[in-house]
């Protein structure tokens, strides 16, 4: 009764026919989404490129830009250099490079990228007789392209489904290793990677490097002109200069005006030789080593291997490079190897890392040198370099740092060193003034001792003399005489206290004093007294020199009147053409010998030659029997006399 009732078969209707409506809807989306996909996965259907064969020939000399005919010769691989083929072959090549192209759905045409290694030096690149790409120099000089990696897109008008030709010419030369070097065909995004490790490994590698070595080079020069003491800095400078030069001629792919692509490759070679001749010097000039011989040997290899290879005929001028090359690879490698030797003997920590470095040069030197002789494989330098010479500069800036640490420990040790000097300086002044006083009091003793005995002793023997010749004297005399020791030891206190006395104004007044006092003497004795003085003084002598040779003419005529038995006295001053003043006493009596060493017993001689010497001037005595001469010369230039202490 359910089944049959009128809401009953209305619902069953309408869900029947919702079932349906999904079904269909659902089979139709199916078909449209099989659809889809299905043109989708024809869409993703790419277009594929094949290299199939690889041909080359030589260009014609006359028409360079005709493709031969003729000779051409099938490739195994590339990268190609044709110097094996054809020794000694200069001018240009063709290279027949057939791929085929194909794409599976000829309305959906992929663009196909076409990127080249290298290319020596210069040329140009069709596509099925297309200009794709032309260098803008093709003669000399001319760019150099073997160290210019390209990245094409092929126009899609120029492409062909089946079998395509890309004709590459190429301009070599007998001293480069001419030819190209990798072809590759495909999509965009995969040639565009291959193309940037090309020239990740051609430019950016070798432009970084050259950066890194001329800020090394610059921060050593810095260093070297700021202590000249630092020569391993200047020739690791020169080293750095030298391989940013190399550098830069190897990298450097624009025409040279001036300079043909042989001349570059010659000046690339001659700065190598030197590069590898100036690194050995620096070398062992960080760990402190010098070998003239050596080094003059090295030099010499450098400048004959130059000239070798400047001057060499241009059909031979490939093979003297390549000998050259191979003995300053051989060079280096030596120096490599032997100087973990040297930086154990130098005992410094940085050439240790030094050291380090050079061992990891050697399997890389020797496996470039066998890429540069043969161009298989890859070339690791351009990888290594830049770590190798940013830990150069770490060694050097390291060897800095260490000699700027021994600098601040010498200066805090200096600093000490002053400290205490100054200390011991001090006490040492101290002591030394403390002698200074003693040594002055003892010699104003001294100075009083010789006044004493020049001055009071003279007249204390004058009055000995009047007291023998008069028999009978009387009181008034005595006192006469012990007034005048008086007067004379009075004088002698005077003099010594003050050396600033009045100057006498004349000669004559300063003889009278000595003149009044020794002349009647002379007469009771027989003895007859020449005085020869000049009127007026021509340079005035000073107080000292005065008193001085007061007390020498009183010595020199109390001798006299004791021992000489003379019968004649001279006394004479003057002043010579050089502006001394010269006093001269001269005798007739016995005379004696002043030999040196019996000078010293003589004290009167001694007094009167230690007064001369104290204010700087000169004392002579010439004696023979009948003659004595005593001579006394003192300095008068501008009345600078200075006093000198008597040892």
């Amino acid at each position: 009764m359910l089944k049959q009732h009128p809401i009953f078969l209305h619902l069953t209707a309408w869900v029947s026919l919702f079932c349906l409506f999904v079904l269909c809807f659902g089979l139709f989306g199916f078909s449209a989404s099989a659809h889809a996909n299905f043109e989708q996965a024809i869409l993703k259907q790419e277009c594929t490129a094949h290299i199939q064969n690889i041909y080359s020939a030589k260009g014609s000399a006359h028409y360079p830009e005709n493709i031969p005919q003729q000779g051409w010769q099938k490739l195994q691989q590339l990268p190609d250099r044709w110097h094996d083929r054809w020794p000694n072959y200069h001018g240009n090549a063709w290279y027949k490079i057939e791929w085929n192209y194909q794409c599976p759905n000829p309305t959906v045409v992929t663009p196909i990228s076409l990127s080249i290694e290298s290319i020596t030096q210069t040329g140009q690149v069709f596509i099925n007789d297309n200009l794709l790409w032309r260098d803008i120099a093709t003669t000399e000089p001319i760019s150099r392209n073997q160290v210019k990696p390209h990245l094409w897109n092929i126009p899609i008008a120029n492409l062909h489904q089946g079998k395509n030709i890309i004709w590459i010419q190429v301009q070599g030369n007998q001293i480069q290793k001419s030819g190209i070097g990798h072809v590759a065909l495909g999509d965009y995004t995969q040639m565009y990677k291959l193309y940037n490790s090309w020239l990740l490994e051609k430019q950016t590698l070798p432009y970084f490097n050259s950066m890194i070595n001329m800020v090394i080079g610059l921060f050593c020069l810095l260093v070297w002109m700021i202590s000249r003491k630092e020569s391993a800095f200047f020739w690791f400078a020169m080293v750095s200069f030298l391989w940013v030069s190399y550098s830069t001629l190897v990298i450097y792919a624009d025409p040279i005006s001036f300079l043909t692509s042989v001349q570059l490759e010659r000046i690339q070679n001659i700065i190598f030789c030197f590069y590898v001749a100036i690194s050995c010097l620096g070398a062992w000039r960080f760990a402190g080593f010098s070998f003239p011989r050596i080094e003059k040997a090295l030099f010499g290899f450098a400048i004959i291997a130059s000239t070798c290879i400047a001057v060499s005929p241009i059909e031979y001028a490939a093979q003297v490079i390549q000998v050259f090359f191979g003995i300053t690879v051989l060079i280096f490698i030596a120096k490599c190897i032997s100087y973990p030797y040297f930086a154990y003997k130098s005992r410094l920590p940085e050439t240790y890392f030094l050291a380090v470095t050079y061992v990891v040069f050697v399997p890389i030197a020797i496996h470039d040198a066998i890429f540069m002789s043969t161009l298989q494989g890859k070339p690791l330098s351009p990888y290594t370099a830049p770590f190798s010479s940013a830990v150069i500069g770490f060694v050097l800036a390291f060897r800095l740092a260490r000699n700027a640490r021994e600098i601040e420990r010498f200066n805090q040790t200096l600093t000490q060193n002053i400290k205490q000097t100054k200390q011991e300086l001090t006490e040492s002044l101290g002591l030394q003034q403390k002698l200074a006083v003693q040594n002055a009091r003892l010699q104003e003793r001294i100075n009083l001792s010789h006044d004493l005995h020049d001055g009071l002793g003279g007249s204390i023997f004058r009055s000995m003399v009047l007291l023998e010749q008069n028999e009978k004297i009387e009181k008034n005399q005595v006192l006469s005489i012990l007034k005048l020791l008086r007067s004379d030891l009075r004088q002698v206190i005077d003099s010594g206290a003050s050396l600033g006395a009045e100057i006498p104004a004349t000669p004559i007044d300063w003889a009278a004093t000595i003149r009044h006092r020794f002349v009647q003497l002379f007469e009771e004795l027989d003895i007859r007294s020449t005085w020869e003085l000049p009127q007026h003084w021509g340079t005035s002598p000073t107080a000292l020199q005065c008193l001085t040779l007061t007390r020498l003419v009183e010595e020199a005529l109390t001798n006299i009147m004791k021992h000489s038995q003379a019968t004649q006295v001279t006394i004479r001053l003057h002043e010579n053409d050089v502006q001394q003043l010269v006093l001269s006493i001269i005798d007739n009596g016995c005379g004696f010998t002043p030999q040196a060493d019996q000078f010293g017993l003589h004290v009167g001689l001694q007094s009167m030659q230690t007064r001369i010497q104290r204010i700087g001037g000169t004392f002579s005595i010439e004696s023979q029997p009948g003659h004595t001469q005593i001579q006394a010369i003192l300095p008068l230039q501008n009345n600078m006399i200075t006093p000198k202490i008597a040892p």
